[in-house]
């Protein structure tokens, strides 16, 4: 008989099965499992004073630096100045791809919008 993860409900295979805590389940079930053992029928892991202060410290620090990527990226004055962007580089390949195929409509009209004055001016003075 096929056992079922406590933590998605899906049978788990050979392959896929963690043991944690005496209770079988995915191996990518087993972070949430960690999170909220007791639900899924472990005990509750009791943190210690240590466990608990570098928590708080991990927290701020991925407070401080949302704060300074914020910061760093866009900043406000009326309106909106970005300093800088990241961008991997196979979607700036796709958007420069897809910015010059946008062109192709504009370079269009200004050819015809030139081709009508070049027209209207070469019959006035020629």
């Amino acid at each position: 008989m096929a056992e079922i993860c406590p933590v998605c409900n899906r049978s788990i295979s050979f392959i896929t099965k963690e043991t944690v805590e005496g209770i079988d389940m995915h191996f990518a079930c087993a972070f949430e499992f960690n999170q909220n053992p007791e639900k899924y029928g472990g005990k509750a892991i009791e943190k210690t004073d240590d466990q608990i202060k570098a928590e708080v410290q991990r927290e701020e620090q991925q407070q401080e630096q949302e704060e300074k990527a914020l910061y760093k990226s866009v900043r406000i004055k009326g309106g909106v100045d970005i300093n800088s962007f990241d961008m991997p580089f196979g979607d700036m390949v796709i958007f420069m791809v897809k910015w010059a195929l946008a062109s192709i409509p504009a370079f269009i009209i200004l050819f015809i919008i030139f081709g009508i004055f070049f027209a209207i001016f070469g019959s006035l003075f020629f």
